[in-house]
């Protein structure tokens, strides 16, 4: 063996020094190159799916908004009877909700030919109606599209920008357009659209990105709609400006996949595709993505190659390269740590801002943590809740009964694995007030060491608004009394479950169209809620007051005699001729009321009872008026 190769020569070691020095380096860096990646997709990951989270719940809320207000009570009974105070009833109604989210461009109800019949524009924050224009949207893709969903569909168009009158609003507004089909007694009846502003959408996903990067957001067809530039929305009008067109190849891979990156001009693209995931939803899916601005995507690789040949060189260099290595590896160690432990303090800082409360459970359905915002909406904390048995806790009442309808979603899941959601939970608060709430559960794990993740949000004001159109649909929206069609429907329940003497009084003001036609309509109102008021106030409790239509009153009463009705009719009669009307302009208007009165006879509906007291009011008004007449079957020769 050469002399200058023995183990003691100057170039035996220094290759020996090289070699392990070059071994030491390549084995400590790898695994920190592996880490600072694994890092860095984290970073992304976080980022592509809070935006996911956020382009959910911006669907989620306008998608449950447009189903409450195509099944409103309200809407319906506007549909049945499409009278001019029902028209001013759902207009109110329709400004009202338009009120509540500023979010909203435009609320409209098309009916089943494609006509706008009820149209609010929210452009400047404060909702208008628009009474004139009103346009023909036969020919709109949202609204073929609306009309041939089934009833509890809802279809979302694409984005795209707002068109009036054949052309596009400039200045642009981006929209979205949420379409409910309307259905009643089963028969589609039209839509419910709501134009919704999407720069709202695209401001909070820009929120979810660093500063280091841009937001980009395509259509399913290619169409930039933010992080184009000059091409965004060009594809309203240009259609070879889509990304499909432009790079077909590139397109054909990106929509291949649900998620993964690609390079774009010198520039890196992390992108997901998102899709509701909600049911009986048509919706168009979007490219989220986020561009690292000025680099492509091999520049993490290229600097960490960079990184190690500095390295490798400093390392050649020093006398002690190994100790020098050892101190840098573990430096690197702990920085690594602290940034693990800083993106774990950012993953929980995002569960924590989620506007829905998530809770974890194991497969025994006890509570494995909650967010602050779960803890908000059952009032429990974290620490009171580990542990505890969920269902038992938050689903069953102190006597045992559960809050469920059917079985219980959150053990359904952890039996089965299957995702269950319940759009009208009910859940025990701390306090013992029953919470409305909606919740999704979705199963994790295998079988034996199945949980599940829940995710709560409270629907109050949902119910709320139900339950206040529901009160407008069945009151009369100028006096408070019963409306027709209240009327007939509580009459007609005491037809099928009393056998009862029932009678009916018809109650008609006297000349009240010289009233109108004197005085104006502004009084007219005036002396038909100082009626109203006056006879309620003889009424008891079970007594049926209702408007039937113009100045034509009925009032249904049970658990009386004849004698005891007849009464009643004479003291509303007297109390009406006694009344006084002021105006605001101090003049005093009197009125007498003529009365019908009749008995139910066992017709079987309400029609023919009711003919039989306007008999009766007829030959009132035709006998001189201010009166009561009790209808008598005509005998003889006659018939009834």
């Amino acid at each position: 063996m050469p002399r200058w190769f023995s183990r003691d020569s100057l170039i035996f070691q220094s290759s020996i020094l090289v070699a392990l020095l070059v071994v030491v380096i390549v084995v400590t860096q790898y695994p920190v190159y592996q880490k600072d990646r694994e890092l860095q997709q984290v970073d992304i990951d976080r980022n592509l799916a809070l935006m996911q989270l956020m382009t959910e719940g911006y669907m989620e809320q306008l998608t449950r908004d447009v189903e409450v207000i195509a099944a409103s009570p309200e809407l319906q009974m506007y549909i049945k009877d499409l009278s001019s105070e029902r028209l001013v009833a759902l207009q109110s109604a329709f400004l009202s909700l338009s009120g509540l989210r500023a979010g909203y461009d435009q609320l409209r109800y098309i009916d089943r030919y494609g006509v706008e019949q009820i149209r609010v524009n929210n452009r400047s924050g404060t909702p208008q109606l628009v009474e004139q224009g009103l346009q023909i949207k036969t020919h709109r893709d949202y609204v073929k599209a609306g009309l041939a969903r089934e009833a509890g569909a809802v279809f979302v168009s694409r984005f795209d920008l707002n068109i009036e009158n054949g052309r596009v609003e400039v200045p642009y507004v981006p929209i979205v357009r949420v379409v409910a089909s309307v259905y009643v007694d089963g028969e589609q009846s039209g839509l419910v659209v709501l134009n919704a502003k999407v720069n709202d959408l695209l401001h909070q996903l820009r929120t979810a990105l660093p500063d280091n990067t841009d937001l980009v957001v395509l259509d399913d067809s290619g169409g930039w709609i933010a992080g184009g530039g000059d091409a965004d929305w060009a594809f309203v009008s240009d259609s070879a400006s889509v990304f499909s067109v432009r790079y077909p190849a590139l397109w054909q891979q990106v929509r291949s996949r649900p998620e993964g990156q690609f390079e774009l001009e010198g520039q890196c693209y992390d992108y997901r595709w998102h899709h509701s995931s909600r049911p009986g939803i048509q919706s168009p899916e979007l490219l989220l993505a986020q561009r690292s601005v000025g680099e492509p995507c091999s520049a993490f690789r290229t600097d960490a190659l960079k990184k190690t040949g500095i390295r490798l060189g400093s390392g050649l260099l020093v006398t002690y390269p190994l100790f020098l290595l050892w101190r840098r590896a573990n430096t690197r160690k702990r920085q690594v740590q602290r940034e693990l432990a800083e993106n774990y303090r950012q993953l929980q800082v995002v569960t924590e801002m989620a506007g829905h409360g998530l809770l974890m459970v194991d497969r025994n359905c006890r509570v494995q943590w909650i967010n602050p915002e779960g803890e908000r909406l059952l009032g429990w904390t974290e620490a009171e809740l580990i542990g505890r048995d969920l269902h038992e806790t938050c689903h069953v009442t102190p006597d045992g009964c559960s809050l469920h309808e059917g079985p219980c979603p959150t053990l359904h899941t952890l039996v089965t694995g299957e995702d269950s959601q319940a759009d009208k939970e009910r859940m025990i608060h701390k306090s013992g007030r029953i919470l409305h709430l909606s919740m999704s559960a979705r199963a994790f794990g295998d079988d034996e060491s199945r949980g599940a993740i829940l995710a709560i949000a409270d629907v109050s004001s949902h119910i709320e608004t139900e339950r206040n159109l529901t009160q407008l649909a069945s009151t009369d929206a100028l006096t408070g009394v019963l409306n027709r069609g209240a009327w007939l429907s509580l009459v007609t329940g005491w037809l099928e479950e009393s056998s009862d003497d029932i009678y009916v009084i018809m109650l008609d003001i006297d000349h009240f169209k010289k009233v109108n036609d004197t005085y104006g309509h502004s009084a007219g109102d005036t002396v038909l809620k100082t009626y109203t008021h006056t006879i309620g106030q003889l009424l008891r409790k079970d007594d049926v007051f209702g408007r039937m239509g113009g100045e034509e009153f009925a009032l249904a009463v049970r658990h009386l005699s004849l004698n005891q009705v007849l009464a009643l009719a004479e003291r509303i009669r007297r109390a009406v001729v006694d009344m006084q009307c002021t105006l605001d302009d101090g003049q005093v208007i009197t009125i007498t009321v003529s009365c019908g009165v009749a008995k139910y006879g066992g017709e079987g509906s309400v029609k023919p009872w009711l003919d039989k007291a306007d008999k009766a009011l007829y030959l009132a008004k035709h006998s001189g008026r201010n009166q009561i007449q009790f209808y008598q079957p005509i005998t003889g020769n006659g018939s009834e």
